[in-house]
């Protein structure tokens, strides 16, 4: 094994070998104890319990980011007490949400009965975030055009009688669009299941910017948003 050992070595670790001083290894359990005692300040300190103490849920962090990392956390803690971890998950979250009152009241018994009661409100608040965002579009499509109905009802006041333009022939007329209040690289994202697939890009590939994607038509020659 001494004879052996050795020959898997490259580096500082076959310098160590190297340096050591002649007939200084008897045995293998010696030279074990050489590199162990050389590197055992690399070797990964166990945590304690007390290290749970120091977690809190941050603002604005979902209940699945925070319940991921605290049992991460926990994972990580040898002979880690059910009892205390859970307490300790009571204090380290966000006082007064529906989950804390939840475990307030009927306090799971462990951390299995916990994490399986948490995904009910992992769920709630995906829902909530998803209506809220939805509520938002909502609002951003509708608030223009309210503007826009303000903004003649205040001009029907001043004229009794508002003059009606007609196009002439063959003049284009001018097509009001709704401005976006958000990229459309995010709204590409959040709804591309919705999009049909895509026309190939017709200019030569010799004639793109190849420093521009387009996620849309996943392909060179022009950004997203353009």
């Amino acid at each position: 094994m001494c004879k052996v050992f050795p020959t898997s070595l490259t580096g500082a670790e076959l310098e160590l070998f190297r340096n050591r001083p002649h007939k200084s290894i008897l045995d293998y359990e010696t030279l074990c104890a050489i590199f162990l005692t050389h590197y055992c300040g690399n070797k990964k300190q166990k945590k304690s319990i007390a290290s749970l103490f120091t977690i809190r849920q941050k603002k604005g962090e979902t209940l699945e980011d925070f319940l991921s990392r605290f049992n991460m956390e926990a994972s990580e803690i040898a002979d880690c007490h059910l009892a205390t971890a859970i307490e300790t998950f009571k204090l380290a979250m966000i006082q007064g949400t529906k989950f804390h009152t939840s475990l307030v009241k009927y306090s799971p018994p462990d951390m299995q009965t916990l994490n399986a009661r948490a995904q009910i409100y992992i769920r709630l608040e995906e829902n909530m975030a998803h209506r809220a965002q939805h509520a938002t579009l909502i609002m951003v499509e509708n608030k223009p055009q309210e503007k826009v109905l303000s903004s003649k009802s205040r001009r029907s006041q001043h004229t009794s009688a508002p003059a009606i333009q007609i196009p002439k022939k063959g003049q284009r007329t001018e097509e009001r669009i709704t401005p976006l209040r958000t990229t459309l690289v995010r709204l590409f994202q959040e709804n591309k299941m919705k999009f049909a697939a895509p026309q190939p890009i017709r200019q030569a590939l010799e004639q793109r910017d190849k420093t521009k994607h387009c996620v849309y038509h996943r392909d060179y020659g022009h950004t997203t948003n353009d």
